[in-house]
């Protein structure tokens, strides 16, 4: 019988009851102590083991080190790399991988493909966080966005949107409150902020809101800008940008500027009117915004907005908003404006085309682009032609092109129709024979 009289032992043994899986040293202490007449159930004790684990090394002699069993495969081996190359291109979307692959002979289960992508779409998220900073040269970039708020004026509560427009170099600001965020009051808001600063920048930044752009895809090759809003563009010289959508960071500053407005100036705060709002915001600007030392450029913004060489609008008129008129062209590649009809090029057969009125002539727009530009016709039923807009279109025949016999704009170049000249007596003939039809009679 194995002696249970506990034993004091003359080695180190901290750290020996760790668990079951035993070092070196923890097997060279069992074969010493039992080599000492110490019982197997007290070497157990005394390591912290269950004592079959003593005797199992007791029996084996000499120590035989763990191996650890080899990793299975699994059924997801063969398409890891498909799944890494595909998964960016859906958007790691776990669902839409698990049925491709499954297609291509994938008999596992869709938790392995959740599990496998989870790491990929995370790191993506990392590296779309990660981001440069920004900065344009002088005179070159300013940034506009909205923002909204409610505000109390005169004592009731009222729904406030705060145009901002913030230059990129110098970091001026201008704010400007009105009631709502429509074309005109975009256009408005454009012009006082110029006047403010003093000019205006080559190019401006903004979001994708529908004032401004009317359809795009995710990379901005294909734009449909809002013709108001670009024949605005045009008419001031600026060069209109956007943001990639869901990328509000993009233009970092200006939403920095909103924040600004809205935290600085707005919290806490009550007005008479809207009037006496705007009238705050300025004063905001011109004793807080402008002179404070900005937390970027460690400069003042009214200091820097000195080096900005920024384009004049000083004498100009302003621009004079108009709704757009939707119409259709018609198969003569006309479009009709006031009983008067104008050409487009031919290939615009049949397409929705906006028409803006400038001054003295307008100007058409098929998906924010202007295709064709006339004088205003005076009178009514007047035909504005442009030969180039029907080139292509006839044969090169003198016999078969009508434009070859209109040299000068503004012609009628089509052909009257032939009509048969009868005489009087077969109108009055075919009437008689329908009173008497009427009467009872036949024919």
């Amino acid at each position: 019988m194995e002696d249970e009289k506990p034993v004091q032992s003359p080695l180190n043994l901290e750290g020996l009851r760790e668990g079951t899986m035993l070092t070196e040293d923890q097997w060279g202490t069992i074969r010493t102590l039992y080599d000492r007449g110490v019982g197997k159930k007290t070497i157990a004790r005394m390591l912290g083991v269950d004592v079959k684990t003593v005797r199992r090394h007791l029996r084996q002699g000499e120590r035989v080190a763990y191996q650890r069993q080899t990793k299975r495969g699994s059924l997801l081996d063969l398409f890891r790399e498909r799944l890494q190359l595909a998964a960016p291109g859906v958007n790691y979307c776990a669902q839409v991988l698990f049925q491709r692959i499954r297609e291509m002979g994938y008999s596992g289960g869709y938790e392995l493909v959740k599990l496998f992508v989870r790491p990929l779409r995370q790191e993506q998220r990392r590296l779309e966080e990660a981001t440069v900073r920004f900065e344009t040269g002088p005179g070159k970039q300013s940034q506009v966005d909205w923002g909204s708020a409610e505000v109390n004026l005169g004592g009731q509560w009222v729904r406030v949107q705060i145009f901002v427009m913030v230059l990129g170099y110098s970091r001026g600001i201008y704010a400007h409150g009105v009631l709502d965020q429509k074309l005109p009051s975009l256009i408005r808001c454009h012009e006082q902020a110029w006047d403010w600063f003093g000019g205006r920048t080559e190019e401006i930044l903004y979001d994708n809101p529908k004032t401004i752009c009317l359809k795009r895809d995710m990379e901005g090759k294909h734009i449909e800008w809002n013709p108001v809003f670009m024949d605005f563009s045009r008419y001031y010289g600026f060069r209109a940008m956007l943001c990639r959508p869901y990328r509000a960071r993009t233009k970092g500053k200006v939403e920095s500027g909103v924040k600004y407005v809205k935290r600085n100036f707005l919290a806490g705060r009550s007005f008479h009117s809207l009037a006496h709002l705007n009238e705050e915001l300025e004063r905001w600007i011109r004793t807080v915004a402008d002179v404070r030392i900005h937390g970027t450029t460690h400069q003042r913004p009214v200091d820097l907005l000195k080096e900005e060489p920024l384009v004049s609008i000083a004498g100009g008129v302003p621009y004079q908003v108009q709704k757009p008129l939707p119409r259709q062209v018609a198969s003569d590649s006309l479009v009709c404006v006031d009983t008067n009809r104008y050409s487009v090029p031919h290939r615009y057969v049949g397409q929705q085309v906006d028409v803006v009125f400038g001054e003295g002539d307008l100007r058409i727009y098929h998906e924010g682009e202007c295709i064709a530009q006339h004088s205003l016709q005076e009178g009514k039923h007047q035909r504005c032609l442009v030969r180039a807009h029907y080139e292509g279109l006839f044969p090169h025949s003198a016999k078969t092109n009508p434009l070859k016999e209109a040299p000068c704009l503004g012609m009628n170049p089509w052909p009257p129709e032939d009509v048969e000249i009868r005489s009087l007596s077969v109108y009055e003939g075919v009437c008689g024979a329908e009173a008497f039809a009427l009467e009872g009679g036949a024919l």
